[in-house]
């Protein structure tokens, strides 16, 4: 079956990447478009629900290396089924999602005359993934013919070794937030949320021991950690130790996280690096205020230090502590801060950012389209 677009990940986990894939493949399906799928992974591992007219290819699996020549040998066989694939797919233009998969992509298509763009999804200045895979990406980025960013810091790092006229600004699409929702939902609890995997890189360490510094003096606050990860284990033992594991409640990731938005009172994301979290706009699309640490750019593109949200200096626990106190005892300032944050984000909607994305990739119009 020829395809209008093939979009290429490793997985459809649960990530924000993968979320921004999904959204955008089934709201193109219902458009009318032809879209295909490809990933590494198995279909069957997906978190995220497709469209039933978005067409999906697996490679067969993820599978782990203990060398580096078991390594090489992975990702050769890789390129060979991705190329496979990719012909497959029939698609005139490819898009692939994260740096690894970004750099197989602009091989695996050399010669075959697509359309290639790809997406970076982090800070890369703080996100390393190896030293050959960062080499790579400086070398091989170039030859794509466009390369996005869900950040204007992204792309100003991406100009160091990727031509101006490449670099495409490509904000996420964020879902519009539902009153109804938010009005059937309410509960009397106050919460201060983070919705992320639970690794290094989000903080959490940070957070629960900001939380235990303000417990006793915020008594009616709970701190609610919603995702999956490595250090899940790790956390909740260092939240026994501070003697907070009674005020923290751990929950999974959910297919519909805004009832954890509509249900708390505020968002805190103390990562010490990011690209643009979806679950910070998801929060501030349905009025939250939010506090992020300074780390990188793509979250103070959209919190702006007491208008919309809190910014606090990255690896500081005390700063955060103090912010978190400071909107726990002010009900009109995480008003104030939430209004603007909801505000911002309507410009993050799928519609929009559907246009935006077919407008420089030159997509011919669709006719009787499907509302996104």
């Amino acid at each position: 079956m020829t395809h209008d677009i093939a979009f290429i990940i490793a997985d459809l986990g649960c990530g924000g990447a993968q979320r921004v894939v999904a959204t955008l493949a089934s709201t193109w399906a219902r458009r009318g478009r032809r879209v295909c799928i490809i990933t590494l992974a198995s279909p069957d591992d997906d978190f995220f629900k497709l469209d039933p007219g978005v067409t999906r290819l697996s490679l067969g699996g993820l599978g782990d290396t203990d060398s580096v020549m078991s390594a090489i040998g992975s990702n050769l066989l890789r390129l060979r089924q991705l190329r496979r694939a990719i012909r497959e797919a029939e698609a005139g233009t490819v898009i692939a999602f994260l740096a690894s998969m970004n750099i197989l992509t602009i091989i695996a298509t050399l010669g075959l005359g697509l359309t290639v763009a790809i997406s970076e999804r982090n800070d890369p200045t703080r996100q390393s993934h190896g030293r050959v895979w960062d080499l790579l990406r400086r070398l091989l980025y170039r030859h794509a013919d466009l390369v996005t960013a869900n950040s204007r810091g992204a792309l100003a790092a991406l100009g160091g070794f990727v031509p101006d006229a490449k670099l495409v600004y490509a904000p996420n699409p964020i879902q519009p937030y539902s009153a109804t929702v938010a009005a059937t939902a309410r509960i009397d609890t106050l919460k201060f949320l983070i919705v992320a995997r639970l690794n290094h890189q989000k903080a959490h360490d940070v957070l629960l021991d900001a939380f235990a510094l303000i417990a006793d003096k915020a008594p009616s606050w709970r701190l609610q950690v919603v995702g999956d990860g490595d250090l899940e284990t790790a956390l909740k033992r260092q939240a026994e130790t501070l003697g907070i594991s009674d005020r923290v409640d751990w929950l999974r990731i959910a297919h519909d996280p805004y009832k954890c938005y509509v249900e708390a009172d505020c968002f805190v994301l103390p990562s010490r690096f990011e690209g643009t979290p979806n679950a910070l706009l998801e929060a501030m699309g349905c009025g939250l205020p939010a506090i992020v640490s300074n780390a990188s750019p793509g979250p103070l593109e959209h919190v702006k230090d007491n208008v919309n949200g809190l910014v606090v200096p990255v690896d500081n626990a005390n700063a955060l502590a103090a912010a978190m106190e400071r909107l726990a005892h002010d009900l009109e300032l995480r008003q104030r801060l939430g209004q603007a944050a909801r505000k911002h984000i309507e410009n993050h909607d799928p519609k929009k950012i559907i246009e935006t994305w077919e407008r420089f990739l030159d997509l011919t119009p669709v006719k009787n389209v499907e509302p996104a």
